[in-house]
């Protein structure tokens, strides 16, 4: 019988040492499991986190909601929330006993509380979100698994908490977006938890401690209505995830990326969005605005990272600052068709350097494994978190031959590589990682992190970073940062289909853009004017998008870059955030469209950080 690729890695270098580096992240360097998430669903778990200071586990939407087949829950469709909030709750829902009116409700369900299934219609389909407008969202357990949201909401929740000690966040502490708040002082839970309070002295009680005051909630929208309705169906908060269910600490991890430039900005980015205009936009228009700011964060986050371990590869330190990924901005949306090509170029080559990422986590894993268990080394290891820049700049020195215990590792691998290719060979199994194993020249750290991304798969390794990046930039969604059109291609012969995708900023993102950097960075977020010629700035040095200027080695017509610049300029006067009386420069100043008024201000400044 022929053995696998993972059984003969299994005889050769241990199982549990395999398991270790069967994966496709190293999560020192990128904090968050690179699969596909959806943006969308993100902020009911940070409001858990926010409230509870723990990460949420199984609730009892299913139980509640779903219709039983043998005994069993099965997962609820929009016709079953209906139904279940009629038959539970009729009181909050005088009129709807007609089949119409329970067609009608299904129809507000799903157009301001909960979204099926791949963003299908119908009221017959699995339901997969529940947008959080209203912090009761959170005890609604969509996704079923936290894990599937793939720790990005414990990600940005350690970012906002931005505690410099510690393995896991505690609850308390000092600055605004602590933890384990009970609605007093984390403003993205002050701002979605309108009407509630707390019931009896057990604050931390997830049974009966929350409270939502019905009585005097007659200015709730719909939207935030529905959403408490819903909750209150499912009866009581979601208990934290169970270690012994085999899902994980409940603790939320204080972990940081390397790429902390890119961390920083979107700290900054979402508090200042936060805090200034969450309590003035209306829902509707603030959540598509703070999630395409997620987006262009996590884009950052994720490319940044990977232009760190670039740098980290040649040199053997993480970069600081690190350089931005540069993206070319195609501000047409598309129409312009000379953009929009200018813009794929930009991504085709941005997608091709990518490719090298799970080479590089691989190394990682495996030089980190190697040191972990050395004699001599495994005490002089710096902590992997929360700031894991100076463990990664230990593992460079090794692999560089820097270090004293450098030689010793290294020796160790490579016989590792001997010993591997021996038994692929002996099995007929994977003659290409084989040739790599057995190259002379090659680093064999390096040599062995290629031959194990052989081994594992294109799939489990860079089949899920590319979806770990479609998923931050939020393809072809009216708040994301990318558009994609299907081209077909000919190669050798055979006719196929490829994506070809375009960086855009869509309005919603726009919005948040011009929004956020008329306010000051410094406590008090104070207001400060901004000219088009500033924004571009910012554009470039805070996010790498490229707008009036040509990407790092490509050419780029000029002519085409002043059409570029208005295209932007016609955008931002169309959606009244851009003024000026003449074409001068400086007289091209941005606004906002939503007006801050004074106690909101004020509210601002009090607030420390």
């Amino acid at each position: 019988m022929s053995k696998t690729a993972k059984t003969i890695a299994d005889e050769v270098l241990t199982p549990a040492r395999v398991r270790e580096l069967w994966t496709a992240n190293y999560l020192p360097a990128l904090p968050f499991t690179p699969q596909n998430f959806d943006i969308g669903t993100l902020l009911p778990a940070m409001l858990y986190m926010a409230r509870w200071g723990q990460r949420r586990g199984k609730g009892a939407f299913k139980e509640a909601f779903g219709s039983k087949i043998n005994g069993k829950a099965e997962p609820p469709t929009i016709k079953n929330v209906a139904s279940g909030l009629l038959a539970k709750q009729a009181g909050a829902f005088d009129g709807f006993g007609d089949p119409y009116a329970q067609s009608l409700l299904a129809d507000l369900l799903l157009t301001y509380c909960l979204e099926n299934k791949g963003h299908e219609e119908g009221h017959d389909v699995q339901v997969q979100r529940v947008f959080a407008t209203h912090y009761m969202a959170s005890w609604v357990d969509l996704p079923d698994a936290v894990a599937h949201l793939r720790g990005v909401p414990e990600l940005l929740t350690a970012l906002l908490a931005w505690t410099s000690h510690g393995e896991a966040i505690q609850p308390g502490g000092k600055g605004q977006f602590i933890v384990g708040d009970a609605f007093r002082v984390n403003p993205l839970l002050k701002l979605f938890a309108r009407h509630m309070t707390l019931k009896g002295d057990k604050a931390w009680n997830l049974g009966d401690s929350d409270h939502f005051r019905e009585e005097v909630a007659s200015d709730l929208g719909v939207d935030e209505w529905l959403a408490v309705r819903v909750a209150l169906g499912c009866r009581t908060a979601p208990y934290k995830v169970g270690k012994g269910k085999g899902e994980g600490d409940s603790r939320i991890p204080n972990r940081w990326p390397i790429a902390m430039d890119s961390a920083r900005h979107l700290r900054q980015d979402l508090m200042t969005f936060i805090d200034v205009y969450g309590p003035v936009m209306p829902r509707q228009a603030f959540l598509p605005m703070l999630e395409s700011g997620i987006a262009l964060g996590m884009t950052n986050i994720i490319l940044g990272t990977t232009a760190c371990l670039f740098e980290w590869d040649r040199t053997g330190e993480v970069p600081s600052p690190e350089a931005h990924w540069p993206l070319f901005v195609d501000c047409s949306l598309g129409q312009d068709v000379q953009l929009r090509r200018v813009s794929e170029s930009v991504m085709a080559e941005c997608a091709a350097r990518y490719e090298r990422l799970p080479m590089l986590m691989m190394t990682l894993r495996i030089l980190d494994e190697r040191a972990r268990y050395d004699r001599k080394l495994r005490n002089e290891l710096p902590a992997p978190f929360p700031d894991a820049r100076p463990r990664l700049n230990l593992l460079g020195a090794l692999i560089h031959e820097r270090h004293a215990r450098a030689d010793s590792i290294l020796n160790g691998l490579d016989e590792d590589c001997l010993r591997l290719a021996e038994k692929l060979e002996e099995s007929e199994e994977s003659p290409e990682a084989i040739e790599i194993l057995m190259g002379k020249a090659e680093n064999p750290a390096r040599r062995i992190a290629e031959a194990m991304v052989q081994l594992v798969g294109d799939n489990h390794q860079g089949g899920f970073l590319r979806s770990a990046l479609e998923s931050c930039v939020m393809s072809d969604r009216p708040n994301g940062l990318a558009m994609k059109r299907r081209v077909p291609r000919t190669e050798a012969g055979a006719r196929r289909s490829v994506d070809m995708r375009a960086i855009v900023v869509t309005n919603p993102m726009l919005d948040f853009l011009v929004h956020r950097h008329l306010r000051k960075d410094a406590r008090g977020k104070a207001a400060k004017p901004l000219s088009l010629r500033q924004f571009l700035d910012i554009l470039y040095k805070h996010y790498g998008l490229y707008v009036d200027r040509e990407p790092p080695g490509m050419s780029v017509p000029q002519g085409l870059l002043r059409e570029n610049k208005r295209w932007l300029e016609r955008r931002l006067r169309d959606l009244g955030l851009l003024v000026g009386v003449n074409d001068a420069e400086s007289m091209k100043q941005l606004r906002t469209r939503f007006a801050v008024p004074e106690q909101v201000e004020e509210a601002a400044d009090d607030a420390t950080e």
